[in-house]
């Protein structure tokens, strides 16, 4: 617990957690010997940059709100908030925060809060895959994940599942409201490897909140 700070005593924050949509990150702490302290913090908008191929743009991202959690209190940011962050751009934001008029010994937590009206949740129920006359219900593939709008997002996929050895696929039609924006490898695709294809989807998802399920159309 804390404790009254006496004259010369620290507040000593054991580890930084940063929070982002639902994702965390640790940073070292500090000890801190006055009552307030300023944090530099570089911000990446790096959403989907490790699903993307080069010749895809990621959506941008607006920050709205960053919070400190207790017993810190946050006193100024700059730049600015809102501050729109494009694709790959990074923000450098420096925060001026105040600590507990106490002895404390602990971690402490921010929070990055992006435009909540650019959220949607997406919820998959399954994945059916379709070829020729053959459908094939892909197992554990339920999903639900919240997104931006329009996010891409990728969804690799088992060849072999629905496909045979030695065909071709010339044409992918996935169901409304997601649309195909591109593949990996790039159409058309000639199922050649005996034992495992792996196919990367890149999808895009629809600008409201959808519940149902996704088909996948190989011709």
């Amino acid at each position: 617990m804390g404790r009254k700070k006496k004259q010369g005593s620290k507040v000593t924050i054991t580890s930084i957690n940063l929070k982002f949509m639902g994702n965390s990150h640790g940073i070292d702490g500090r000890s801190v010997d006055g009552s307030e302290f300023e944090l530099t913090l570089p911000f990446q908008n790096k959403v989907g940059s490790g699903l993307l191929p080069d010749n895809l743009t990621g959506p941008k991202i607006v920050l709205n709100q960053i919070t400190v959690g207790e017993p810190f209190k946050l006193l100024e940011v700059s730049p600015k908030l809102p501050v729109e962050v494009a694709y790959m751009s990074k923000v450098v934001f420096t925060l001026k925060i105040k600590v507990p008029d106490m002895t404390y010994e602990g971690p402490m937590s921010i929070n990055f809060g992006n435009e909540p009206t650019n959220n949607v949740t997406i919820s998959i129920k399954k994945v059916t895959l379709h070829h020729k006359d053959r459908s094939v219900e892909l197992e554990d593939s339920a999903v639900t994940s919240s997104m931006q709008k329009s996010q891409l997002f990728k969804q690799n996929l088992q060849l072999y599942k629905v496909v045979s050895f030695g065909d071709t696929v010339s044409r992918i039609d996935v169901s409304k409201p997601f649309e195909l924006v591109s593949t990996d490898p790039k159409l058309p695709i000639t199922a050649d490897k005996k034992d495992s294809y792996i196919v990367g989807l890149y999808l895009k998802c629809p600008d409201f909140s959808y519940a149902g399920d996704l088909d996948i159309k190989f011709e």
